[in-house]
């Protein structure tokens, strides 16, 4: 039978791997790695600080510490020199310069206890927790902390990737939103796995209605368009490779409306290993380039009339 203490120590470890596995909003992780961490060491407050990409700490989360000392240590942090080795020179660093500001600011009543967060060979942050008793841990509890803080790393490094996920579904949905031309993301068995609202009005249907429809039922020429259709370049073995595009022209037929000229450029997505992922459509109205080529015919036609 484990000790209570021992007891609780493993059920942390266990919260934070489920915490790794089910919490990917970064904000509510930090939270809950700060507030697991305070707990685990018996401390009275904390902050957690993450390393930027780009170089420089910035405080991502506190408990108990007034917001103009954790501005403070904002700018501190902010100075620290990037180094290629982190764990020996940045965390060291931050550790010395937490340390004196405790003891200073506190007049030697508190103490801090600096928990590195090491993932994958790369140092994610640290968590500082402030103690009003000495820094005394056995072996067992640093091994414990230690696990916990890298656990806590991983779980950060999720996280990260889905916000950044996250953050790039969010410009290419306001690309497509965006784009004056239609634009369709085409599965490989040909349905339409997403458009956007500029192709929707083309045809005059709410997008929904559009999606997850196969596409020759969608994109249905009046008469036999100029160029090669999607389903003959396949036949012909299209794509050969990453940058092959395909062009068609014609009139597009559309329910309850006129034909409309459209042009219809198609560009493959391929995944690592060259296989066809998707395809994207780009259709272009076409009307305007359509009459003004009329209107050359005519002119020149008149010319030649009159010449």
């Amino acid at each position: 039978m484990l000790p209570d203490f021992r007891v609780r120590q493993r059920d942390y470890l266990l919260e934070i791997t489920l915490a790794l596995t089910q919490e990917l909003d970064l904000g509510k992780l930090l939270g809950r790695i700060l507030d697991v961490s305070i707990e685990m060491t018996a401390g009275q407050a904390g902050l957690l600080a993450l390393r930027e990409e780009k170089g420089g700490w910035r405080v991502n989360a506190s408990r108990g510490i007034p917001p103009a000392f954790v501005r403070y240590l904002e700018t501190v942090l902010a100075n620290i020199q990037k180094n290629e080795d982190p764990a020996s020179v940045e965390i060291p660093e931050i550790n010395r310069i937490l340390k004196e500001l405790t003891h200073h600011s506190s007049l030697g009543l508190f103490n801090s206890v600096g928990l590195p967060m090491v993932a994958r060979q790369q140092v994610v942050g640290v968590i500082f927790i402030f103690r009003s008793f000495p820094d005394v841990f056995s072996a067992n509890d640093r091994m414990v902390l230690n696990s916990f803080a890298n656990q806590a790393a991983i779980a950060v490094q999720n996280a990260r990737l889905y916000s950044q996920i996250s953050a790039e579904k969010q410009r290419l949905d306001a690309l497509l939103d965006s784009a004056a031309d239609g634009i369709l993301i085409i599965t490989t068995d040909h349905r339409i796995e997403r458009c956007n609202p500029a192709f929707a009005r083309i045809l005059s249907r709410p997008v929904e209605e559009l999606q997850n429809q196969p596409l020759d039922t969608i994109i249905r020429w009046a008469s036999p368009p100029q160029g090669m259709t999607l389903d003959e370049a396949e036949a012909g073995g299209w794509p050969l490779s990453p940058n092959a595009t395909l062009y068609v022209e014609g009139d597009l037929e559309r329910p309850s409306l006129p034909n409309l000229p459209i042009g219809v450029t198609y560009a493959p997505l391929l995944s690592p290993d060259g296989s066809l992922r998707n395809v994207i459509a780009t259709v272009r109205d076409i009307t305007r380039f359509r009459q003004a080529d009329e209107l050359k015919s005519t002119f020149i036609s008149i010319i030649s009339h009159e010449l």
